[in-house]
């Protein structure tokens, strides 16, 4: 499996979407694209890659790069950033999103119980 892609067996995501961006606005000059912009330019492309990681439904984002240029080209438009710099940046925050839930189902405690797309805080006997 490559960074971009998903496994349509993961558990549901969790998404702090305000602590994403509070990572991402302390760190966006690392971005590709992103050293010489402001944060407003950049900001439309994060939260279209944390709503990206939350509607994928399995889908990888290969799969979703229409839709979202779509999206992006709509919400965007006084952005300095072109789609195919933006989605650069979507791509960034896809794979930071899906390792740190896959770290974090890892790290999980084995007395909670998930069943499919669902994750229930109740032990196992």
């Amino acid at each position: 499996m490559h960074a971009f892609e998903t496994d349509a067996r993961d558990v549901g995501l969790v998404v702090d979407s305000d602590a994403e961006l509070s990572h991402w606005r302390a760190n966006f000059r690392e971005l590709p694209h992103c050293k010489h912009v402001r944060w407003d330019d950049v900001k439309p492309a994060l939260k279209l890659g944390i709503d990206a990681c939350l509607k994928a439904n399995g889908r990888d984002i290969t799969e979703m790069l229409d839709e979202l240029m779509v999206r992006y080209r709509r919400t965007a438009s006084e952005s300095r950033l072109e789609w195919n710099q933006a989605r650069e940046v979507v791509a960034a925050v896809w794979v930071r999103v899906w390792e740190q839930n896959r770290k974090c189902r890892a790290d999980a405690p084995a007395e909670f119980i998930h069943l499919g797309r669902i994750s229930l805080g109740l032990r196992a006997r």
